[in-house]
């Protein structure tokens, strides 16, 4: 027999018919803070005159002084895009749309505005009964995010966060109840957004930046226990649903060599190994791989850990890995550090004017690698295009930039499908334009839908379709069979 007879259900051309086509926000960058408290995400203020790309580390006095003093800053995140309000308009857009999946996160200072309470908001817990019962009835798969980077600021006041087992415990705490609440509507569940940024900025991990001598080994500390805090999730989610999915998710940082020189090539490999497939092979295949124990080794990073938390890590891996994918860099060993995003643009592509070069090649092959790497089953978090727009006349944007690119990207899952890649899931950034999280600026747009809003949240908040929501929407409705 033909061997491509005998594996025809292993061999396809085009996505699944069951693909889940779909979409993607954050709480803080789109619900505001109404009816909720303050989460240190929401202390991320806007100030054109700071070009740096994160700005939310911040010292005590630091925010302090934003909390009592909120008229000296400007804080979209505030704001955001008052979908808390308006989420039944927006679910609304995304059924005309034919979208089929939609992840957002749920905010854990609406469920606990403190983080410690001994009883839950029910207002808050009512707020998400209400929009899942929406998406259910659109016929919507919901995947939720439980933390995207949004500690109660009370917890990061008084605990320095996720560097304290008693934040471990509270955010497992909390993750159980929402899982026992939405055990019927909920199968996908992605504990942590973006696990691999932790190395970024402190605030991921909710610690105040003045209370650190060694801010390298606090933040390694701090990803230990969101791993510890991961694996009691899904051993507790396994429990209320045997079929809940729990997924890693990471914010795609792979780099190619900038040359063929072998000190390039090992470079590469290396910076990937601590900046990417680190965070995935511990979740994934459940134990501290020897490279990163040799990095640890080398530059004299200690991890407390206990030999309980290395079992249930070992015992409780995860189900599948979602990416968020928006460009790809190159990297010189001269010139590059380890550090995460410190690399170099590739001349041969084109960048958005945030510098962000776009490379669809990029995620064909990475999902390669990734499917190699682990098999198992892979989802597109995240990706999208930023561009400065404004509303014209016929009060719609032409964003064919956007088509293009997510038209590519799209072709680029394809492929990787075509080639015995497992992927179940696509969900662009974003439905609407929101408040940036990196910068907090509104005029990095990103969304199918215009919103009518500036970088200090005024506006009318209307939403206005581009020419790309309409072509998602026949891109859905063809499974993507007619692209060209």
């Amino acid at each position: 027999m033909n061997i491509l007879e005998y594996k025809k259900d292993k061999i396809q051309d085009l996505f699944p018919e069951d693909f889940l086509w779909g979409v993607a926000i954050s709480a803080k960058q789109a619900e505001g803070i109404d009816d909720r408290a303050i989460t240190v995400a929401d202390l991320q203020n806007y100030d054109p005159n700071d070009k740096s790309k994160v700005k939310g580390d911040l010292s005590k006095d630091e925010i302090m002084d934003r909390l009592t003093h909120p008229d000296r800053y400007s804080f979209p995140k505030k704001t955001g895009i008052e979908f808390y309000h308006r989420y039944q308009e927006d679910i609304k857009l995304l059924k005309e749309m034919g979208i089929r999946c939609f992840r957002f996160s749920i905010s854990w200072a609406r469920i606990f505005p403190n983080g410690a309470e001994n009883n839950p908001s029910e207002e808050g817990l009512q707020f998400y009964d209400h929009l899942l019962d929406l998406l259910h009835e659109s016929k919507i798969e919901p995947i939720v995010t439980l933390y995207h980077d949004d500690m109660p600021i009370n917890l990061a006041l008084n605990y320095n966060g996720f560097m304290s087992k008693y934040v471990v415990d509270l955010f497992i705490k909390y993750a159980v109840l929402v899982m026992k609440r939405y055990q019927n509507k909920v199968t996908y569940w992605i504990p942590v957004n973006q696990i691999n940024l932790t190395r970024v900025g402190l605030s991921s991990i909710g610690v105040i930046k003045d209370t650190v001598d060694d801010v390298e080994a606090i933040k390694w500390q701090g990803v230990h226990h969101k791993f510890i805090a991961c694996a009691k999730i899904k051993e507790a989610g396994k429990k209320i649903n045997t079929k809940f999915r729990f997924g890693a998710m990471l914010a795609d940082f792979l780099v190619n060599p900038m040359t063929c020189q072998p000190e390039d090539v090992v470079f590469a490999t290396e910076k990937n190994q601590m900046t990417m497939y680190f965070f995935a092979d511990v979740q994934l295949r459940g134990e501290y791989p020897g490279y990163a124990l040799r990095y640890f080794k080398d530059h004299d990073i200690k991890i407390d850990v206990e030999e309980d938390e290395l079992a249930l890590i070992q015992e409780h891996t995860l189900d599948f890995l979602a990416i968020s994918y928006y460009n790809s860099n190159v990297v010189n060993h001269k010139k590059n550090t380890m550090a995460i995003g410190n690399s170099e643009l590739n001349p041969y592509l084109k960048a958005n004017p945030w510098g962000w070069t776009i490379n669809p090649l990029g995620l064909y092959d990475c999902f390669l690698n990734y499917w190699d790497r682990y098999e198992k089953p892979l989802m597109i978090a995240e990706n999208g295009f930023g561009q400065i727009e404004e509303l014209n006349e016929e009060h719609t944007v032409h964003d064919d930039y956007r088509i293009e690119y997510i038209k590519e990207h799209i072709k680029a899952l394809q492929k990787a499908i075509q080639h015995g890649v497992h992927v179940f899931a696509y969900c662009a950034w974003s439905p609407i334009d929101m408040v940036s999280s990196g910068t907090s600026e509104m005029k990095k747009r990103y969304g199918f839908v215009y919103n009518d809003q500036d970088d200090e949240g005024k506006g009318t908040h209307h939403r206005y379709p581009k020419d790309s929501y309409w072509w998602y929407r026949d891109v859905i409705l063809s499974n993507a069979k007619d692209l060209e």
